[in-house]
């Protein structure tokens, strides 16, 4: 293996094994080094799915997949404006999740892991419950204690065992990191690990492809956990050349990259998740902050703020262009619209990530519905 883990923190050099998910020294997040590039050539044009791009991968192509990858990318419009959305709810599980997870298990599974622990009350939980039926791999998923059923119906679906777990959001974490513990177990945290963020890059290679081999003016981001808009940098690394602003989209409700760009040190602090309709961006502290920072003010782009009436206008605004997602995945939409009210002309293309389907969030859509 030529590459290794390097901690973000404490610039630590680790032998990639299959229990490494953090720094074991300070706790830091781990990246790959040097980082994986991608020779134009070396995309295998006669695979329709992300491991095309084997080649820039950190693990071999396994010899099975769900088909994911390859999402459409389709042009739409936006207050009188063109853009182009990439369909990421089209992936097997219905959200952009399946990109991480599909690479992470596949590595866990050569590594010789047998089971899996998640930290997930919703997409994640899906995603890795799939891919590890896939690989045929047990996986616990732990949950908090007031997850509604129907958030993770379809993690039991494909067999996983889930746990529900009384306290905060860390505490959960706590509980899945201590069963990854166990023998030939993992712990595979989409908020963590670096293999998940590898996978997570392939929608922008995508997009390079899809748009005849250039990359995009901008694009703009649902942004939680972090891994998305990780990813993008990453494929940006892989190509090279002068790639998109990229524009990371909060809701006001919980916006902590929004907080720390607004101040002078532009430190990330913690803020308390308040209500919103994109639950899956409810994270108050991403573990990521300080990277996503940095790969904002590399790419030339920002964090926005969006309103909750204006992502519920723009959820309604998607599903009447026949495009049904969830809350979460009309964030990026909103931003854009945002940032076109303040006068912004980015020139095309524009393009905008939508990252999970509205079937996700039958409670959220049902009340959006009955509000009206």
């Amino acid at each position: 293996m030529e590459w290794r883990y390097r901690c973000t923190r404490c610039e630590g050099l680790l032998v990639p094994e299959a229990t490494t998910w953090c720094c074991p020294r300070c706790g830091g997040v781990l990246r790959i080094d040097p980082p994986l590039r991608l020779v134009r050539d070396a995309i295998d044009a006669e695979d329709r799915t992300l491991w095309r791009y084997a080649a820039a991968l950190p693990v071999a192509r396994p010899p099975r997949t769900l088909g994911e990858g390859l999402t459409p990318l389709v042009e739409g419009e936006l207050d009188g404006e063109r853009v182009r959305f990439k369909l990421d709810f089209l992936l097997p599980t219905g959200s952009f999740k399946d990109r991480g997870a599909s690479v992470l298990l596949a590595f866990l599974a050569a590594q010789g892991v047998r089971r899996v622990t998640v930290d997930s009350s919703g997409n994640a939980a899906a995603a890795f419950a799939a891919y590890a039926a896939l690989h045929g791999l047990e996986v616990s998923v732990f949950a908090p204690a007031g997850t509604s059923p129907e958030k993770i119906v379809q993690a039991r679906a494909y067999g996983a065992e889930v746990n529900f777990v009384a306290g905060q959001r860390d505490t959960v974490a706590a509980a899945a990191q201590a069963a990854g513990r166990a023998p030939e177990t993992a712990y595979a945290s989409h908020n963590w690990h670096p293999l998940f963020v590898e996978g997570t890059k392939t929608w922008l290679l995508e997009v390079w492809e899809q748009l005849g081999r250039r990359w995009p003016t901008a694009c703009f981001i649902p942004v939680g956990g972090g891994s998305l808009l990780l990813g993008a940098y990453l494929a940006l690394q892989a190509l090279g050349g002068n790639g998109p602003a990229l524009v990371a989209a909060q809701p006001e409700a919980c916006a902590p990259l929004v907080r720390a760009w607004t101040r002078p040190d532009q430190v990330l602090e913690p803020v308390e998740p308040g209500v919103t309709l994109a639950e899956g961006t409810r994270i108050g502290r991403p573990p990521r902050g300080e990277l996503l920072l940095e790969t904002l003010r590399m790419s030339g782009g920002w964090p926005e703020a969006v309103p909750e009436p204006l992502l519920i206008e723009t959820t309604r605004l998607l599903w009447r262009q026949g495009l049904f997602v969830e809350p979460t995945a009309a964030l990026g939409a909103a931003a854009y619209r945002l940032v076109r009210r303040r006068g912004w002309l980015p020139g095309e293309p524009v393009v905008i990530v939508l990252t999970g389907s509205g079937l996700k969030a039958a409670g959220a859509v049902k009340h959006m519905l009955d509000q009206r």
